[in-house]
């Protein structure tokens, strides 16, 4: 987060706000459960293949969507993917060639110029979209990297294209660590900003709407991603909350990394999972240190992850500085998140 979640707490406390009779206002951001286009994909579906089932775009599991694309002809999912590329580029589940067409597709209609790579295109409202580096189909391990606070579409593939401390550059970045590891390794990293951030440090920071509604996002997405996988979370500041939130109802992944977190929604990190690993991680001089780690009248997201008596593993960080700092090449945090991505989870070098 970009300014201390401490001085917004403390306004909050000035404002009454957390006393019992203050009614907090809704996130007046909540994302569509329904891809751009599904108006329109009944029909689109009834005029290329007649007769099959159509999965719901809003709501269909990722097996059922990959039965509904194993019954098409090739030529069938061209078509369908020329006629609603926004539900086909944003289907969990679909197949991962037809989502880059249909996006490529749905952002030159947009007149925009083409992303590689991209998973999941929805300009509507902030927008969403996945960006994936590396070859996703050929992957046995893919790291999903979840941004927090201040992205939006417009700044993932505008100005944050190229900036050199953006969600983009940390996955080139891990990508390129987890290849100077073991250059065999067949590795993937995405993106995901399949969730509405809050814009700043506001109300909405110390609130937990656009990270639960950001979770049931998360957990269809990577329930669609192609098997078999080692499954990474890696998620930095508000994006962790969305991804304990996700990992805490079932997400189905190896590891969950936090990276700057304000706290998790919950006490400890058995809370998160049964089997699955937990990770955390803060630099000596990252601000979010200054955060009040509590969650009062649905206010704080909670008990630091990076305690003692949370119970995550603790990464070393090593010469990674600031609040955006943990992907910079050469630091130890960088090598321990291509470790975990790997699965090299003996080489991790933690406190304690």
């Amino acid at each position: 987060m970009r300014f201390l979640l401490s001085t917004c707490l403390r306004g909050l406390v000035g404002l009454g706000l957390l006393g019992g009779a203050a009614t907090l206002p809704y996130d007046p951001h909540a994302g569509s459960a329904a891809p751009p286009g599904t108006a329109g994909w009944a029909a689109a579906v009834a005029a290329v293949a007649p007769g099959q089932p159509v999965p719901d775009p809003r709501n269909a599991p990722a097996d059922q969507v990959r039965k509904f694309f194993a019954g098409l002809t090739g030529i069938q999912a061209e078509a369908l993917t020329r006629r609603d590329p926004g539900v086909v580029g944003n289907l969990d589940g679909a197949p991962v060639a037809l989502r880059y067409a249909a996006n490529e597709l749905a952002l030159r209609r947009d007149g925009r110029q083409p992303v590689p790579g991209l998973l999941a295109y929805d300009p509507r409202g902030d927008g969403r979209t996945a960006v994936v580096l590396g070859d996703l189909t050929a992957a046995t391990s893919v790291a999903v990297l979840v941004p927090g606070v201040g992205w939006s579409l417009s700044g993932l593939l505008g100005h944050g294209y190229r900036a050199p401390d953006g969600p983009l550059a940390a996955a080139r970045a891990l990508l390129d660590r987890t290849r100077q590891l073991d250059p065999a390794a067949r590795v993937a990293v995405v993106v995901w900003l399949g969730y509405d951030p809050p814009e700043r440090i506001d109300l909405q920071a110390v609130r937990s709407e656009r990270a639960i509604a950001g979770a049931e996002s998360l957990s269809r997405f990577l329930s669609g991603l192609p098997e078999p996988r080692h499954a990474v979370l890696i998620c930095h500041s508000y994006g962790a909350v969305v991804c304990a939130r996700s990992v805490r109802a079932g997400a189905p992944v190896t590891d969950l990394v936090t990276l700057a977190a304000p706290g998790l929604d919950v006490a400890r990190a058995a809370e998160l999972t049964a089997s699955g690993r937990v990770w955390a991680a803060r630099a000596p001089d990252d601000p979010i240190r200054y955060t009040p780690f509590v969650r009062l009248a649905g206010l704080g997201h909670g008990t630091d992850p990076t305690s003692a008596g949370f119970g995550a593993r603790v990464l070393r960080t090593g010469t990674a500085s600031g609040h955006a700092g943990y992907f910079a090449p050469g630091t130890e945090a960088l090598t321990n998140l291509a470790r975990i991505t790997l699965g090299r989870i003996a080489e991790v070098t933690t406190d304690g």
